[in-house]
């Protein structure tokens, strides 16, 4: 029997109301003593709009459905989304792997939520999206492209406040799981958001952030509302972030993550993977200069074998002054494969619940059993608009172990010893309109490398160009 999050009679009709409704809500204009406003954020859900100052520039629409105040200025409802339209067109796809498509294709997402508060201890938010693509040989790559309709997000939150200003917060339902640079929990910003059902304890005081979760991965489905909990992935975990106001360390995330994962696939074989990962992000920031340096150590069991698995990176920027801003930067990163296939242990990094594009623009191989060298420049030739090159050099860790996608699903085996993956080079052009608006385009070459080139299936290097157009409101 399917496991669904709230029974269907109920929950379309709670999810119709919570996301619908307030699009004809009509309030007055009243001024509140809000938080700060957040702007657009990656999760929605994390959004924060206050209400309208009398000294703040003219609101348009947008502006003023961000906040409309309810039950004389007690609460309030927040309402916004985004659209993304994008062009994207390979040659020689995955290295000619699988279906190909030499004229392209378009990738369409609509993305609406509302955020209603009813007062200062009670939230309820939603959020829908309808994702889609047209002109692909081969349709919809899965899980990451196609999802007509579906709730990405539908979760109530209840907040307290103790004596000492530390802020507590309940959120039951479904949600995203969105934390530091995405190497490990993302909401997946492919065609297709990721998201869990469950629930996450919040605690807040002053610079210090813990966030306590318990939840089951939300099966994506193409077709209309037909998304469910996936009972064969759990996830359980603390995220501890401590911000800093002075000083060159900005911030500083350690964390705990169980993972539970049947059919997880890896070069040896299938099995189940129950996993525990620690690990800690710190990000630097002085006089121009940044960086982030994060390490994680997995350990647990896989079959009837043990996991010892660990990932260094580090990245290191520069932000030069002048009028076109060059800026550069340095990441290198390494994360554990298996020694022997033949051996029930296990020594492949998992990368959980990452990014659906790890490195680079293309979706290619991902952070398991990898070594990677990554050199970028950038300048701001207008006040808009952006340009960045990349060079990506990309080697297995251990070649007894193959290549893994960015969700860390056995891809490519150890077919050969030959360490070298190749190497890609990117062109980024980055047009920022406004806050709402943006366009980018891209252009990347991947060179297969000597493991490649000996393995028959991937044949040819791969050319990509794209181009997307995002507007949030």
């Amino acid at each position: 029997m399917k496991k669904k999050l709230l029974p269907w009679g109920f929950s379309k009709y709670l999810a119709a109301s919570i996301i619908f409704a307030p699009w004809f809500c009509h309030d007055a204009f009243c001024q509140s003593r809000d938080s700060v406003k957040t702007g657009y954020l990656p999760d929605a859900a994390e959004e924060y709009w206050p209400a309208h100052k009398s000294t703040d520039p003219p609101q348009d629409f947008f502006s003023h459905i961000g906040h409309l105040p309810i039950r004389h200025n007690k609460g309030f409802i927040s309402i916004g989304g985004s659209l993304r339209e994008g062009y994207d067109r390979f040659s020689n796809y995955l290295w000619g792997i699988g279906p190909q498509d030499d004229n392209g294709y378009f990738l369409h997402r609509v993305l609406l939520h509302t955020d209603f508060r009813y007062n200062k201890h009670v939230r309820f938010f939603g959020e829908i999206e309808s994702s889609s693509l047209s002109g692909r040989n081969g349709g919809p790559r899965p899980i990451q492209d196609l999802n007509k309709l579906a709730f990405t997000q539908l979760f109530a939150e209840y907040t307290a406040r103790t004596p000492n200003n530390t802020i507590l917060k309940l959120r039951v339902g479904e949600q995203a799981l969105h934390y530091g640079v995405g190497s490990l929990l993302d909401i997946r910003d492919a065609n297709v958001h990721r998201s869990f059902a469950g629930a996450k304890f919040i605690m807040v005081k002053g610079d210090s952030k813990l966030d306590v979760f318990a939840m089951e991965l939300m099966k994506t489905n193409p077709g209309f509302f037909d998304d469910q909990i996936d009972a064969s992935q759990k996830i359980v975990g603390a995220w501890f972030t401590q911000n800093f106001q002075q000083g060159w360390l900005n911030k500083a995330d350690v964390f705990y993550i169980h993972t539970n994962r049947q059919n997880a696939v890896f070069t040896q074989g299938a099995g189940t993977d129950k996993r525990h990962t620690i690990g800690t992000g710190l990000t630097f920031a002085k006089k121009g200069w940044s960086a982030y340096t994060e390490a994680d150590l997995q350990l647990g069991t896989f079959g009837s074998g043990s996991i010892l698995a660990w990932k260094v990176t580090q990245t290191i920027t520069h932000q030069f002054t002048g009028r076109i801003k060059p800026d550069v930067s340095l990441q290198s990163a390494m994360s554990s494969g298996d020694k022997n296939a033949a051996d029930p242990d296990l020594q492949t990094f998992n990368p959980i619940y990452p990014k659906a594009i790890y490195y680079g623009f293309i979706d290619n191989a991902g952070a398991s059993n990898l070594f990677l060298i990554h050199l970028k420049s950038g300048i701001q030739p207008f006040t808009k608009i952006h340009i960045t090159g990349g060079y990506y050099r990309l080697w297995r860790q251990s070649t007894g172990d193959g290549i893994y996608n960015p969700g860390g699903i056995s891809f490519i085996p150890a077919s050969n010893s030959k360490r070298s993956i190749g190497q890609m080079y990117d062109l980024v052009t980055a047009y920022q309109h406004s806050n709402r608006l943006s366009i980018t385009g891209i252009a990347t070459y991947y060179k297969r490398g000597a493991f490649l080139k000996a393995v028959p299936a991937a044949g040819h290097d791969i050319w990509y160009t794209g181009i997307s157009a995002n507007l949030h409101f």
